[in-house]
């Protein structure tokens, strides 16, 4: 069989090698990250350790053999363990599954206490009064991140180290509730109660809920309502 040279540019096969080219690069790239990242063995521990402690079952040593460094082996991705030769699927499954425990502190198990330790993450001003100054950098900080705008109030808590929930309601206190105040409102409660939906799930009618809001943070404004008179005949004074 004679071999010709081909008289055109193979577009697809060149696509499809500069994907696996990024593809590989990027892997390397994380590969390294993940490295440089790795958290230190347990006091003590060797790769082989970390295998036997795992229940890993028949050649864990050989496993550890191929590793000349502790990073090379917690540093592992899943498509790193397929390469792995000579384990079973089972090795591979619980090998992915306690790097990955180990990686994120849930693995070997420790004292409640560090436990707590580790995951307790309190703020610096976590439970502190309000003060004026304060009072004025939240404000501040609502106005640059746009509180109208999305959901800033993760990023307003943590750069002022306070809980999400202390800072939105204190908002709430110093600029909603003031606003408000100084704000009239329409509000009309109709007998309108039917559902929306009825099908035979329904056994009894659901009750109503009317959530009224305290006139002293929403002062009503004046009722000016007026029905033009081709509408007089069609209204229910029972209803509206």
């Amino acid at each position: 069989h004679i071999g010709f040279a081909p008289r055109f540019f193979d577009f697809k096969a060149f696509r499809k090698a500069l994907k696996e080219k990024k593809e590989s690069l990027s892997e390397a790239e994380l590969r390294e990250v993940r490295r440089e990242y790795a958290l230190p063995p347990p006091e003590g521990w060797t790769i082989q350790n970390f295998l036997e402690h795992m229940k890993f079952g028949d050649g864990a040593e050989d496993v550890a053999n191929l590793f000349e460094h502790w990073k090379d082996f917690i540093s592992m991705s899943p498509r790193d363990i397929m390469l792995i030769p000579d384990i079973t699927a089972e090795q591979r499954r619980k090998l992915d599954k306690y790097i990955t425990l180990f990686n994120h502190g849930l693995w070997p198990r420790v004292s409640p206490d560090i436990f707590k330790e580790r995951f307790k993450g309190t703020l610096d001003s976590e439970g502190e009064p309000w003060t004026p100054e304060h009072d004025q950098w939240l404000l501040e900080l609502a106005k640059l991140y746009d509180v109208n705008f999305g959901d800033p109030w993760l990023y307003i808590s943590w750069q002022m180290q306070r809980r999400e929930d202390d800072v939105q309601q204190r908002y709430v206190e110093l600029v909603v509730k003031q606003r408000e105040r100084k704000t009239q409102h329409e509000f009309a409660i109709t007998k309108a109660s039917r559902p929306l939906h009825m099908h035979r799930s329904f056994r009894i009618i659901p009750a109503d809920l009317y959530i009224v809001p305290s006139e002293e943070n929403f002062p009503l404004a004046e009722n000016r309502f007026e029905l033009p008179n081709a509408f007089q005949k069609y209204r229910q004074d029972d209803i509206f």
